[in-house]
């Protein structure tokens, strides 16, 4: 992998190590739905000696892609793995405490005995103590905590090497993964990357987290291999990634050549400053834009309904519900005097800069990237309120005019990205707007998403946006769960709990609940959480209310019940409305 090799996609099993034949099946599953590596916990030295056996019952059935072990605490466990898989994964953060220079040469001797590869896989979650208190848990923490270990295998010649930064916070992820390329070239490095977010969750809302953190690297050209991990079976994993593959680069799976960078990165949050006009803007949350519904819209609006709906039509201006803002071509807009507060015009630039007539409280301004100088030109104070809507184009072109026409400090019209799509395959849906898209909203540079499809559902456009704003950090609107995909370390349905949990908690939109299978990295990849329901033993579940670990070894039975009965009795429920 890495130097202009195609990205590679990879999985993880959650069936017992111990269990072979099960491991195997699961395995094969895996790699014939076209993953190209699988990864196994070996938690103890009887999982790691097991990996022998495993391998040798995939060579059996005549498979031979690359297994990798997944080590914690004890370098010994990672010391045997070496000797029977391709690849072993550390994670720095209890690889060793303080002295990591002893364990880490003795490991580096025994994988260059085998010919075994090592991934130093950083979880924002699980920091070592000396890093936590020198840095925080920031993206410079991450990548000091990887390149302490990188450093060494520098400095041992040993490049049999790939390093991660993982998070369940996207924004995170992307920071730590730019700051780290940035950090290896200056350091004269190359070692490839692997992408994921931890603890993405399921369906849409797990695919759109995982494109929104490795998509948006992969077009920046940082990641040499990916694994969107979702809290489903690990099999379903492949065919995610694989869309988000065509997503990110726009062509055939493997025909990526060696990736350039785009520039500028960022590597901290800082929301660029809009002037407020109308409720866009100035600090406020990004808004929401879908067209007008070929479905009759109910009278009273929902929490993840679109802030403005544009119609199209002049026919149906008269039969719109009240209690919502509407957007009329401006020839619409024109016909008539309509209520300044509720509706509003949407110009050409050229059609704006003649007007004759423009609303008072807010007009819509439509600009492509081809117009963008000439929207600089004409737009830096207008005399009107006027918001911009962007054309986002898929081309590098379109990223580097918007970057133009928002770095410019005398320019400070809000901005909405408008993108149409027009993708059946709903997964493909997913991969691509949230990887194209998410760039604008990570970084803090839009105030709005207007999302179109010519057959698409209005709702579940609305939805996806949010979806992609929520995803990015950008505006919560749903609860969030983080959720993780599971291994073998879980000892309990995760899938089916995590449903559960959803279906008592979906309308407590403040919150985030995690779902997390052990507590290996569970507390720490969770810690942003509000609560947290963690495997703590076989049937047994703990309970946490932000860090701190409330109720112990509760019944699996009990535990969802007793969950609930945690959020009623700190004041964070509220019935269904």
């Amino acid at each position: 992998m890495g130097d202009g090799e195609p990205v590679l996609i990879q999985s993880m099993t959650n069936v017992s190590t111990m269990d072979t034949i099960a491991c195997v099946e699961q395995c094969i599953r895996i790699f014939d739905a076209g993953a190209t590596l699988v990864r196994i916990t070996a938690s103890n030295i009887k999982e790691a000696r097991n990996l022998k056996n495993i391998r040798q019952e995939l060579s059996n059935r005549g498979y031979h892609f690359p297994l990798s072990a997944d080590v914690h605490f004890n370098p010994s466990i990672a010391e045997i793995a070496a000797a029977h898989v391709e690849k072993i994964r550390i994670n720095p953060g209890n690889f060793a405490r303080d002295d990591i220079q002893g364990p880490f040469l003795k490991l580096l001797a025994v994988c260059r005995q085998h010919n075994t590869a090592i991934r130093i896989g950083v979880n924002h979650g699980s920091l070592a103590e000396r890093i936590l208190e020198k840095f925080g848990d920031t993206p410079e923490g991450m990548v000091e905590s990887a390149m302490e270990y990188l450093r060494i295998c520098q400095q041992q010649g040993f490049h049999n090497v790939v390093v991660s930064l993982k998070s369940s916070n996207a924004r995170i992820m992307i920071y730590a993964n730019r700051l780290l390329q940035m950090r290896m070239i200056e350091e004269k490095m190359d070692f490839p990357i692997h992408l994921g977010v931890t603890e993405a969750g399921a369906g849409e809302e797990g695919r759109i987290r995982s494109a929104v953190g490795i998509g948006t690297l992969l077009k920046e050209g940082i990641g040499n291999t990916i694994r969107v991990s979702l809290t489903e079976e690990p099999e379903q994993e492949i065919p995610a990634a694989q869309k988000l593959l065509e997503a990110a680069y726009r062509t055939n799976i493997g025909v990526t050549g060696k990736p350039t960078l785009i520039k500028p990165l960022e590597t901290s949050y800082q929301r660029r400053k809009s002037k407020k006009t109308g409720k866009i803007g100035g600090g406020l949350v990004p808004v929401v834009i879908t067209r007008f519904p070929e479905e009759p819209m109910e009278e009273q609006p929902t929490a993840t309904e679109a802030d403005y709906v544009f119609v199209s039509d002049h026919e149906l201006i008269n039969d719109l519900p009240g209690d919502r803002r509407y957007i009329l071509t401006a020839e619409s807009w024109l016909l008539e005097e309509y209520p300044q507060e509720t509706f509003f015009p949407l110009f050409s630039l050229k059609d704006f800069t003649d007007y004759g007539k423009t609303s008072d409280v807010l007009n819509f301004v439509l600009v492509s990237p081809d117009e963008t100088k000439q929207a600089l030109e004409l737009l830096k104070a207008p005399e009107v309120p006027a918001c911009i809507i962007y054309l986002h184009e898929t081309s590098d072109k379109s990223r580097k005019a918007f970057t133009t026409l928002v770095k410019d400090v005398s320019f400070s019209m809000p901005v909405i990205i408008m993108a149409s799509y027009n993708e059946n395959d709903r997964e493909r849906f997913w991969m691509r707007t949230a990887t194209e898209l998410a760039w604008y909203f990570i970084d803090g540079y839009a105030d709005g998403l207007w999302l179109d499809h010519p057959f698409a559902d209005n709702d579940k456009l609305s939805a996806t946006a949010f979806k992609i704003l929520q995803a990015t950090r950008a505006r919560m609107t749903e609860t969030e769960y983080i959720a993780c995909p599971s291994c073998g370390r879980t000892l309990f349905n995760i899938q089916e709990t995590l449903r559960e949990i959803k279906a008592a908690t979906s309308h407590l939109n403040h919150l985030k609940i995690a779902v997390m299978g052990c507590i290996v990295n569970g507390p720490g990849e969770m810690a942003d959480a509000d609560y947290g329901y963690v495997g703590s033993g076989r049937g047994k579940i703990s309970l946490y209310r932000n860090k701190e670990m409330v109720k112990k070894n509760i019944p699996q039975q009990n535990a969802v019940e007793e969950l609930l009965h945690l959020i009623k009795t700190n004041g964070d429920w509220h019935d269904r409305s």
